[in-house]
């Protein structure tokens, strides 16, 4: 590849990446829009509803500062405060002791996923948000080998867009028991944001995936006692398929892709959001 040509692949990627801005903007403005009062009757979890949506900025703000793990664990714990903030909302009778565990609250929008949430999300995607972050802020090889990731030049963007990713999917899920809570339905412009985030996403990924696969010793040496654990061979699976995945079916995606961002288009025109995606897409 010439250097004109990687050039433009950097700034088509960094341009690209302008949206997950976007999106984080306009989820945490609509953040804000929801009163207290109209999600939950539980006042003993008012305090952690209204730091919600600071650290949401402050985690962000750690993303852009490329302070990786302060922002992981910082997420962390927003991501337990929020399934603290729908549990109390949702089960009048549950008693909040010392003794209470993520697992106990979490187990709340698993048996009552569809209640709670819309189609987007299973029972499943609340326990895996929930490990991929402990797996990044808990010692082992697995944070062993991201702390090397996110302080390579080489990987370090890719690492810092895929959280920032994890963290608007945070904000969407939260945004969609808020929505349904309140209007006991989607919002549509939200649901659009979130999938044009995805792709984008994947897009991040398969670069990474790609500077990785050059440099397959890396995951050798920070993985070496890992190769046969369940989490590894689950997600190598999961690589794998998405990939064949998204070969088998390049022309459709990018029909969906066209279609979606036509529709967005028009979404954000019509919206207060205008002048403020604008002025991120432009830089300003």
């Amino acid at each position: 590849m010439n250097t004109s040509n990687y050039v433009r692949r950097i700034n088509n990627y960094k341009k690209c990446m302008k949206i997950l801005d976007c999106t984080y903007s306009i989820y945490i403005d609509e953040i804000g829009d929801f009163d207290f009062k109209k999600i939950s009757k539980y006042s003993k979890s008012r305090n952690i509803y209204y730091k919600i949506e600071n650290d949401f900025k402050r985690v962000n703000s750690l993303i852009d500062e490329a302070d990786f793990f302060n922002a992981a664990s910082i997420l962390r714990t927003l991501y337990e405060n929020i399934i603290y903030v729908v549990a109390t909302s949702y089960d009048k009778k549950m008693i909040i002791t010392l003794d209470t565990v993520p697992k106990e609250l979490r187990s709340i929008l698993e048996d009552n996923c569809r209640l709670l949430f819309t189609d987007y999300f299973e029972k499943e995607d609340f326990y895996n948000i929930y490990k991929y972050l402990c797996k990044i802020v808990h010692p082992s090889s697995m944070k062993e080998l991201v702390s090397y990731l996110v302080n390579t030049l080489r990987y370090k963007e890719y690492m810092l867009n895929n959280l920032k990713y994890i963290m608007i999917l945070i904000q969407y899920m939260y945004l969609n028991y808020l929505n349904k809570r309140i209007k006991n339905e989607d919002s549509k412009f939200d649901l659009n944001l979130i999938d044009c985030c995805t792709y984008i996403n994947l897009v991040n990924i398969s670069y990474l995936i790609t500077n990785i696969k050059d440099s397959i010793s890396i995951m050798k040496r920070y993985l070496f006692y890992d190769t046969k654990n369940k989490y590894i061979e689950d997600n190598a699976k999961i690589c794998e398929q998405l990939s064949n995945e998204i070969s088998k079916n390049q022309s459709i995606i990018e029909k969906n892709i066209k279609d979606l961002t036509r529709e967005l288009d028009i979404q954000i025109n019509n919206s207060k959001y205008k002048n403020q995606v604008n002025m991120i897409l432009n830089g300003k």
